[in-house]
């Protein structure tokens, strides 16, 4: 079946993109995949009887395990999963900053890692794993989760104003944002907003720009017919095509080619061949 998106209306829907579902029978063709930083949080739960695993970048033989439900921090890099730990699974994605007002630690020490979700909720994780084990249809599990998310607030369903400004203008241009221009709108001073917003968002907000330039970058392969490396590259702001394959590499760990070559509906999932 195809995946199930719930989207919550406010105040949840602020912070909470979407949430979830995506159970399936069938077997890929591969068992492994890459997935792309987007320099957002992410809570994923298992509804399967295996934990979840995230898999070494350059041998998948090795793994961390992280029971049944995980927390993905905001990422600057790649990560890799398998395919057979996606049988039956259940996540909440959250906007860049949304993640911060549901765990009482500051966001960026889960920055490019997982966290096992036991460790941050305790037994709450797994009472709800149990509820949504039992819960008769996706769309229940979408009530389960919302009201719980609701219930369970470790802060203010709101962010510091200088960082969901600074948000606002860093989605609609990462590729021309920078910290000074958004400092000399706020009143902080750069020290202070770098702080404020890696401890909200996950990252600091320079390499925040970058993995939003690169999520630009798959957006705009994806709705090309006819792909132009060097229009992509100027589109997007990177001074040459040379920074731009850098840069591709840098987040993904492969070529753009090679990307493309393997490229799937899902821009941020990609086939390990």
């Amino acid at each position: 079946m195809p995946t199930l998106h719930y989207i919550p209306p406010p105040p949840l829907g602020q912070f909470v993109q979407c949430i979830w579902y995506c159970e399936s029978n069938t077997i890929a063709a591969h068992t492994h995949e890459r997935l792309m930083p987007t320099g957002e949080a992410t809570i994923v739960f298992n509804l399967h009887d295996d934990a979840i695993r995230i898999y070494c970048p350059e041998d998948v033989s090795r793994y961390s395990s992280f029971g049944h439900a995980v927390l993905s921090g905001a990422r600057s890099n790649f990560f890799v999963i398998d395919t057979a730990g996606q049988q039956r699974v259940v996540g909440i994605q959250f906007y860049p900053g949304g993640a911060f007002p549901f765990f009482r630690m500051p966001a960026d020490e889960a920055q490019n890692s997982e966290i096992n979700l036991e460790d941050l909720w305790r037994s709450r994780s797994a009472e709800l794993r149990e509820r949504m084990l039992a819960a008769p249809s996706a769309q229940a599990i979408f009530r389960i989760l919302e009201q719980d998310l609701l219930a369970q607030l470790a802060r203010p369903l709101e962010l510091h104003p200088a960082v969901r400004y600074a948000l606002q203008h860093m989605r609609r241009a990462p590729h021309i944002a920078t910290v000074q221009s958004v400092t000399e709108k706020i009143g902080l001073s750069q020290r202070r907003f770098i702080a404020l917003f890696r401890q909200q968002v996950g990252l600091p907000p320079k390499m925040y720009c970058r993995v939003r330039r690169f999520q630009l970058v798959l957006h705009t392969l994806h709705q090309m017919d006819e792909v132009e490396w060097a229009q992509i590259a100027l589109d997007c702001g990177y001074y040459d095509q040379a920074h731009f394959i850098h840069d591709f590499q840098a987040f993904s760990g492969i070529t753009p080619t090679a990307y493309l070559a393997v490229a799937t509906p899902h821009l941020n999932h990609v086939p390990i061949v």
